[in-house]
């Protein structure tokens, strides 16, 4: 009976641990919350938007690839009469959507995310499955976003659709976050450290469910303390985008899986970069040692670069992998070769490389 018991609490610590490291309700099934009488997720929030007395309801649940999935599209929101109405980006996201109106000024408008979840894992790719149906998706970029940091962000001043700014006090808001990709153009009062990012925009047409891989790239070796995630059917965020928003461009969002990678991207050999280095070979590789005696081998990854909303290119460094991850069993120079174990950080892959060094 002890080991049974035993087995069981073993098992579910196990399960405990494997959720850990992926998102909550990834598959976008627990629809126990509400809004105007519309079923709502219950850890992802919709962009819905509520003020001057009037709702309105950007997430619902759809039939999924599996099950159920999570659909938004952009939507006119306001009083027309009033020549108050705009149309807004439908997303949703692990933070939550706020949005702005000093008074009954149009111009004074502005949007954004704020927060998201504890998080202390370093994925290497977001995997996400989904549709995009609308009548100008060739027009307007969806958005698949994931980032990760560490610290609290603050600022009160963020642009409006007149392109000036509007003062509202925000914490972690996105673009107090994301100051490579996608900053804060009024500044950010204090700054976080940003620790990895993965961002797909496109703009497309996927009428049949589709799998896209986005790589995470990261800027330093830090563990982040909270992550956010942000799907859009359109250009987020509304007075930050690149182009106009269309009304009905839409997506629907399902399956969502984080992938902890045992590979690597660079590997530097007594602080020098090999170039030569095949990160996808389990075969023997050979390392020509320029007169050097000893030897220091380290593996980098998450590098990359992204082109931001300006339009620049940001630069991503990637993080130097730790002894948890990878292992170096030391070989002989000119004899039997070096010997490096590399694992996923969530214990899902082994990844072997041979270094031969010869000089």
């Amino acid at each position: 009976m002890k080991k049974a018991v035993y087995l069981i609490v073993c098992a579910a610590l196990m399960s405990v641990s494997a959720f850990a490291q992926q998102l909550p309700d990834n598959h976008f099934e627990n629809w126990s919350a509400e809004f105007k009488n519309e079923p709502q997720l219950k850890d992802w929030h919709g962009s819905n938007v509520s003020q001057i007395g009037l709702k309105f309801v950007f997430m619902y649940a759809k039939p999924g690839r599996t099950g159920k999935c999570a659909y938004v599209a952009d939507k006119l929101v306001g009083a027309p009469k009033l020549n108050l109405a705009e149309v807004g980006p439908g997303y949703i996201t692990l933070g939550q959507p706020w949005q702005y109106l000093k008074g009954l000024s149009v111009n004074s408008a502005t949007a954004g995310t704020e927060g998201g979840i504890a998080w202390k894992w370093r994925p290497d790719t977001m995997s996400v499955w989904i549709k995009r149906t609308g009548p100008a998706t060739d027009k307007e970029d969806f958005h698949l976003l994931y980032y990760a940091w560490q610290g609290t962000a603050k600022s009160s001043q963020y642009k409006n659709k007149k392109g000036t700014s509007t003062t509202t006090e925000r914490i972690n808001e996105e673009s107090d976050i994301r100051t490579a990709t996608d900053g804060n153009e009024f500044g950010t009062e204090q700054p976080v450290k940003q620790i990895a990012e993965g961002w797909y925009r496109a703009r497309a047409k996927y009428n049949e469910w589709t799998r896209i891989k986005v790589p995470i790239f990261y800027l330093s070796d830090g563990t982040p303390t909270m992550c956010n995630v942000i799907f859009s059917s359109g250009n987020y965020p509304a007075f930050r985008a690149n182009d106009g928003l269309y009304d009905g461009n839409a997506i629907y969002v399902d399956d969502v899986e984080l992938i902890y990678s045992s590979r690597i991207d660079r590997l530097t050999i007594n602080g020098k970069e090999w170039k030569e280095f095949d990160p996808n070979s389990e075969a023997v590789q050979v390392y020509k040692a320029d007169g050097a005696t000893g030897v220091k081998i380290e593996g980098f990854r998450g590098i990359g670069s992204l082109t931001n909303i300006k339009g620049k290119t940001a630069r991503f460094r990637g993080r130097k992998l730790g002894a948890k991850e990878m292992t170096v069993e030391p070989g002989e120079l000119n004899g039997k070769p070096w010997v490096i174990t590399v694992k996923a950080e969530d214990g899902s892959s082994t990844h072997t490389y041979k270094i031969k060094v010869v000089g």
